[in-house]
């Protein structure tokens, strides 16, 4: 199902009924990443994630614990505590020593007669160490394969990675709704170094379709024409003598002037395929925001790259390291200048062209994962939806 704005000038109606906001935290059920997995050392580290502090210290067999960072002795910081015993985590206060599931294991300031081990207990998320980085889940009952929650593109066999943590100044829900609103990217970024000699459309239209997996949905924008002339202002773009590029995209059925698509994916992350105009490198750009609190976000750009040898994976190393990192961060930091400083959902007036922002905002609550006991609950009391059921609620859910 495939849908797209209008061509007119008037404010795009999105109904009469209102359209809930995304969580203030994020959603719930999910893995998210955390950390660089190189952080994982000698000593307890701590991050807020989802607006719980979280403390992350070496597990048994290689793995990374992750507890929730207080101690539920007197309340202090376990990220302030020591790694005693292999495998564990001691309170720097009194020393009460939890493993990697949150169980406590020893009291040391009640001695080794003590009763409080496997009375006590912090809660716990599984953790899974991939791509050099620390996923979490954080939910109820037993979690997902880490791959359910993926995107396709992390699953390729063969494939290169590379990725950069920043923290922004703002909610994450302002981050992932700059996702689907991707008719900003011709204007905001037409100056980025990234695509400075790109044949960038001036203005368009916005196309959306349901994902084959039902995880999200496909965005993208097709340009109306790389000049407009715009009655009583003039003409935008002034000049266009240097743009002689044009931007090259994998999905080949795309016609016209037209500027990124890309794949949303609950919980909230978007992939971009793209191909470098100037190294003719083929790359799969994610971003995924993930909220810290109701103020920052904690956004990860990873990148996705195919070498077909050494030879070339070393040369997209020196491509990476050398030049794209470096000129990726300026063309987000355009992003990050205007989301820091949005105030979200509030005084909108949205129109044609906000009509995947729309559909995301519809979408997202209908697919999020629920606890599996409040699944269950849920259907033992009002019977299992069928299949069709739970088709036709996603089609009104989307209607425009």
């Amino acid at each position: 199902m495939e849908k797209d704005s209008n061509s007119g000038s008037g404010p795009f109606e999105a109904g009469s009924a209102p359209i809930p906001d995304a969580p203030l935290l994020g959603y719930r059920n999910y893995w998210y990443p955390v950390v660089e997995a190189r952080r994982i050392g000698r000593r307890p580290i701590s991050v807020k994630i989802l607006g719980e502090d979280i403390v992350l210290f070496p597990g048994k067999e290689g793995k990374v614990a992750a507890l929730v960072d207080r101690c539920p002795h007197r309340g202090t910081m376990l990220s302030r505590g020591r790694i005693l015993f292999p495998g564990t985590l001691s309170c720097g206060y009194h020393g009460w020593t939890y493993n990697g599931d949150g169980e406590c294991v020893a009291a040391i300031v009640e001695g080794p007669e003590s009763n409080l081990p496997g009375k006590v207990r912090v809660q716990s998320y599984p953790t899974e160490v991939r791509f050099g980085i620390v996923w979490a889940f954080f939910g109820e009952g037993d979690p997902p394969p880490l791959d359910e929650d993926l995107p396709p593109e992390l699953k390729e066999p063969g494939i290169m990675t590379h990725f950069t943590f920043r923290e922004w100044q703002c909610n994450w829900r302002n981050v992932v709704e700059n996702y689907p609103d991707i008719l900003h990217a011709p204007y905001v970024h037409r100056t980025s170094v990234e695509i400075i000699f790109n044949k960038v459309p001036a203005w368009g239209k916005c196309h959306f379709e349901l994902l084959a997996d039902g995880k999200g949905m496909h965005v993208r924008g097709i340009g109306g024409g790389v000049q407009g002339d715009y009655p009583g202002v003039g003409k935008f773009p002034a000049h266009l003598w240097w743009r002689v590029l044009r931007r090259r995209y994998k999905r080949k059925e795309w016609s016209g002037e037209s500027t990124a698509g890309g794949d949303i994916r609950m919980p909230g992350n978007i992939v971009v395929k793209v191909r470098d105009p100037y190294c003719g490198v083929h790359i799969s750009n994610m971003g995924w925001p993930v909220p810290v609190d109701e103020h920052r976000t904690r956004h990860l750009n990873f990148l996705v790259t195919y070498p077909g040898n050494s030879i070339h994976r070393l040369a997209l190393k020196i491509w990476y390291n050398f030049y794209f990192r470096h000129v990726h961060q300026l063309f987000l930091r355009q992003d990050r200048r205007l989301i820091e400083v949005q105030r979200y959902r509030e005084g909108e007036h949205l129109s044609n062209t906000d009509i995947a922002l729309i559909q995301w905002r519809k979408l997202a609550p209908k697919i999020a994962r629920r606890a599996k006991a409040a699944t269950a609950a849920a259907e033992g009391q009002s019977g299992k939806p069928t299949q069709g059921q739970d088709e036709k609620e996603r089609d009104v859910g989307l209607s425009r």
